[in-house]
């Protein structure tokens, strides 16, 4: 079987000089009768050589362009006949099916996988903000759980927030911080530190710092203290720390740390960076809390702002519609202010225009004017309140310049306004406006007030949105996983059905039931068998590792021999050792014990390591080694192949995954066998790991208790 490169469909060579080769370039059926009558074949010299004069080329098409081709040879020249040629056009039309399906499902992987992550985070993020959003004057429980979060998703080993005070740095939370350490950094203690250390540098560029490996700084090679604690006594290794940031000023630094030298990914850095975001608007909504709540007692309705407030914040706890939560946001402002009406607005990133949202006090035909029109940045007291940041108001709206806008409040009998910005960190959310039928300034104290229903309006915003996108990976993950299930239930309907029934008419005609076939009909029969099961030994692969991932995987544990299991092995694979010339023995330590487990699975994965060894081995030896000891089985597969690179020791155990593509496109394989290995081994609560020594090959190891009672749930 050829397969057809995209570059090669793209620019088709100009001869063609094989049978499979015109078959690509024509994609139709080729037939070379007689090799030696036909001059443009250039592999005659070849052909002779391993003995066939005839041969025929059938297409593999893909929505009518071929993708490769499917060739057979014979000795005698002449055609071939009819049945022949159909039964290779309905092989060669299976194997389109599996390489399509093979495919969409390596897309559907990555898929989930992208959308698992992003879900991940996105939940992570979502418990964030609803700490926030329900313990408003609390920072300890925000930040914990940011912490939490940060170490978990970026895999660290644990983490510190501090936060600035005067010259130097408090610690203000921890997460999974060793005991021996904590003692190291008090919460009462300012931590000055040096300038060449990362903290410090982090606090003069405002930027994140990414230290690789934290035994290579100078504060460790100088032994300042804290930073050498880190690495002596919490084992540090690779730490990121990310500035907070408020308007641009620090106001503290989250730190996370790997015990072990591995640097952070970029979308780990962004999530880091959203946290330390979430955080500065935690610290900030609690010093707004904390004023609000110190001017209570100079502000004679000061019992019902805080009603008020109360009743906006369980309207932004209680329910995720967002009309719902603007509504009262708006209507608590406009009761509270004094005011005559009032009105949200949210602005609209991809057309850089306010969109009214939610209104109070408002009649029909104010409001269908005013969302009539086009309201952007250009507005002078729009452009002063984002650029400044605070509120704006017009004391009176006849002394205003003239605006469509202004025309609307001034006809519907309004004549002052204030204008308070929604804002996140880096970006716009809205404007909070309230309306007056009285000119005149509007008080400090109402300013205040509707700058916290101001950030009330933002988190709800915020959590609206952060809710939608969660529904929208939801709805994607299902329908990814809704596709997924739909391509192993075609796979295994269009797949295995047909394969197994031509394994089956195969195997009859090879035993002779329909009579005696020729020698050369027994030969290409072998060889179809033999593609045949390896084809659905993949397909078998693709479904053990699925029902892995969902689950549903159970081991018959019961009592087996591993002698037996080794010995079963052997015989299994002794031809192919043998086929290839190589040494091969089979090393058991005398009087192993009985173990308890799936011996068929484990079968599965010594037959998987050994088939491997040999695969890739072209000369020299293959061995396996068995032995027990405190209670656990070791079993070794060796061989004198190649070698498997450190840089890819780890990946091969993932699927799809493989070590050198150059040398699987000569040898086979899809990248499955070590994936589900691994899988039933960690099922056995064991462990599979290579070893690999230059000039000596390879070494498959694995390890497992002689007695497994129950199967280990997912890793």
């Amino acid at each position: 079987m050829i397969a057809r490169s995209a570059a090669s469909r793209s620019s088709p060579a100009p001869s063609a000089p094989s049978a499979a080769a015109r078959c690509i370039l024509s994609g139709a059926i080729e037939e070379i009768p007689d090799i030696e009558a036909d001059a443009e074949y250039q592999h005659a010299g070849g052909a002779l050589i391993i003995g066939y004069r005839s041969i025929v080329a059938v297409p593999m098409l893909k929505d009518g362009q071929p993708i490769g081709a499917v060739a057979v040879a014979k000795i005698q020249t002449g055609c071939f006949p009819r049945r022949q040629i159909e039964l290779l056009k309905t092989f060669a039309d299976q194997a389109v099916i599996a390489i399509e399906n093979v495919r969409l499902f390596e897309e559907v992987q990555a898929r989930s996988r992208e959308l698992s992550e992003s879900l991940e985070q996105q939940t992570a993020t979502a418990e964030v903000l609803g700490i926030i959003s329900s313990s408003p004057g609390e920072l300890e429980p925000v930040f914990d759980a940011m912490l939490a979060n940060a170490t978990r998703i970026c895999e660290a080993k644990y983490g510190m927030m501090w936060l600035v005070e005067g010259d130097g740095f408090r610690r203000v939370a921890l997460h999974g911080v060793p005991l021996d350490l904590v003692d190291e950094f008090p919460r009462d203690r300012v931590v000055r530190p040096e300038p060449d250390l990362p903290i410090a540098r982090l606090a003069r560029s405002k930027q994140v710092v990414h230290v690789l490996d934290a035994t290579a700084e100078p504060g460790y090679i100088r032994r300042f203290p804290p930073f050498a604690s880190l690495v002596d006594i919490g084992g540090a290794r690779t730490l990121l720390l990310v500035p907070m940031l408020k308007e641009n000023v620090l106001v503290g630094a989250i730190a996370i740390y790997r015990q072990e030298v591995r640097p952070f990914a970029d979308k780990q850095v962004e999530l880091v960076s959203n946290f330390a975001h979430q955080a500065v608007i935690a610290i900030e909504n609690v010093r707004l809390l904390k004023e609000l709540r110190e001017r209570t007692t100079e502000l004679a309705r000061s019992i019902e702002e805080l009603r008020a407030l109360g009743e906006v914040s369980q309207a932004v706890n209680s329910t995720l519609d967002l009309d719902t939560v603007l509504t009262t946001i708006v209507a608590k402002a406009v009761e509270l202010s004094g005011t005559d009406a009032g009105s949200i607005y949210t602005f609209d990133e991809s057309c850089q225009e306010f969109r009214l949202r939610a209104t109070y006090g408002m009649a029909e035909e104010m409001i269908k004017a005013i969302a009539d029109q086009h309201i952007t940045l250009q507005d002078p007291r729009l452009g002063t309140a984002m650029m400044e940041r605070r509120a704006v108001q017009a004391a009176d709206v006849r002394d205003q310049p003239y605006t469509p806008l202004n025309e609307i409040v001034l006809r519907a009998g309004y004549r002052a306004l204030l204008i308070v910005p929604l804002l996140r960190p880096r970006g716009i959310v809205g404007i909070l406006v309230v309306r007056r039928k009285q000119p005149g300034e509007f008080p400090q104290s109402t300013i205040d007030l509707l700058e916290t229903f101001a950030d009330q309006s933002v988190l709800a915003i915020q959590n609206a949105r952060l809710f939608r996108e969660i529904e929208e990976k939801g709805r994607e993950l299902e329908v990814a996983s809704k596709h997924k299930s739909q391509f192993l239930a075609n796979m295994s309907h269009e797949l295995r059905t047909p394969l197994n029934a031509i394994l089956g008419y195969t195997e009859l005609i090879l035993d002779s039931i329909y009579g005696e076939p020729t020698e050369k009909m027994r030969t290409v029969l072998e060889r179809l068998q033999a593609n045949g099961k390896h084809l659905l030994g993949l397909i078998n692969d693709v479904l053990d590792l699925s029902k892995i991932e969902a689950g549903q995987l159970t081991l018959s544990l019961d009592d087996y021999s591993l002698s037996d299991v080794v010995q079963g092995v052997v015989s299994a694979v002794e031809p192919l050792a043998a086929e290839k010339r190589l040494a091969f023995k089979a090393e058991i330590a005398p009087g192993l014990p009985n173990g308890h487990g799936d011996g068929r699975r484990l079968s599965q994965v010594l037959l998987n390591l050994v088939g491997n060894a040999i695969k890739f081995t072209d000369k020299g030896e293959v061995a396996i080694r068995a032995s027990a000891t405190n209670g656990a089985f070791m079993v070794a597969v060796c061989d004198t192949g190649p070698g498997i690179a450190p840089a890819d020791q780890a990946k091969i155990f993932e699927e799809f995954q493989q070590a050198d593509s150059s040398i699987t496109r000569k040898k086979g394989g899809t990248g499955l066998g070590l994936s589900i290995a691994k899988r039933i081994i960690e099922m056995h609560r064991g462990r599979i790991w290579v070893e690999y020594e230059p000039g000596k090959g390879s070494t498959f190891y694995f390890t497992l208790p002689v007695r497994v009672e129950t199967q280990a749930g997912p890793s």
